[in-house]
């Protein structure tokens, strides 16, 4: 029997949701009967929700200010790719030595997602999310899982962010790395996963200090 979610699971699913694709802004200020009016619910729900994503960093409580989602900080940006250099690279590898030849078909079908634009942005950075995701997956460690999914929220969230500011993510191929994974070369293997956090890295902060650089 399949179990229906709680209110409060919808709710904060939805919420996150709109968080990561910036339909609500870093740094806008959040106000629980403003969301349970927008998602048919009561107040209770959404602060259930408030306070499972303020745990998980998205939500900021300022004392005598309010609730606001958690601004973007370059500083914080750049300690996101850092993390992203010492677990991806060894996730890839692992993924070359544990995957089987079906599980790498479908990491490539996944790929060619990530390069669908005319599906709308916001599912395109979603893709991406689900495409490093899978590597991790792969690797058959859940904890290394975890950490990648965590780190890639934060990064979907600054994605929408760019293509809100007006210069959305130029969809990458990541076809060219699944072909490197399935290859087995260690070194080839990390030298490639570097080279496109590092591209990344370089475009976004390009992108946000730009933005930051506009609205003064």
């Amino acid at each position: 029997m399949v179990r229906r979610a709680s209110m409060g699971e919808m709710a904060y699913a939805s919420l996150k949701r709109d968080i990561l694709q910036c339909r609500l802004r870093p740094g806008e200020v959040i106000v629980d009967s403003v969301l349970a009016e927008r998602y048919g619910t009561s107040r209770t729900p959404i602060r259930e929700a408030l306070n499972l994503l303020r745990r998980e960093g998205l939500v900021v409580v300022i004392p005598r200010r309010g609730t606001f989602v958690k601004a973007v900080d370059i500083g914080e940006l750049q300690d996101t790719y850092r993390m992203r250099t010492l677990v991806e690279p060894e996730a890839a590898v692992l993924a070359s030595q544990r995957a089987s030849a079906e599980e790498l078909d479908e990491l490539d079908e996944l790929s060619r997602a990530t390069v669908r634009v005319e599906d709308g942005q916001a599912v395109v950075n979603e893709a991406n999310r689900a495409f490093h995701v899978r590597i991790a997956e792969l690797s058959r460690i859940p904890v290394m899982a975890r950490t990648v999914n965590t780190l890639h929220e934060e990064i979907e969230r600054f994605l929408n962010l760019q293509g809100a500011l007006g210069r959305p993510y130029t969809a990458t191929n990541h076809h060219n790395l699944v072909d490197v994974i399935r290859s087995g070369e260690v070194e080839c293997i990390r030298d490639a996963v570097l080279t496109g956090i590092e591209r990344s890295r370089q475009r976004l902060v390009e992108v946000l200090l730009a933005g930051a650089e506009h609205r003064r």
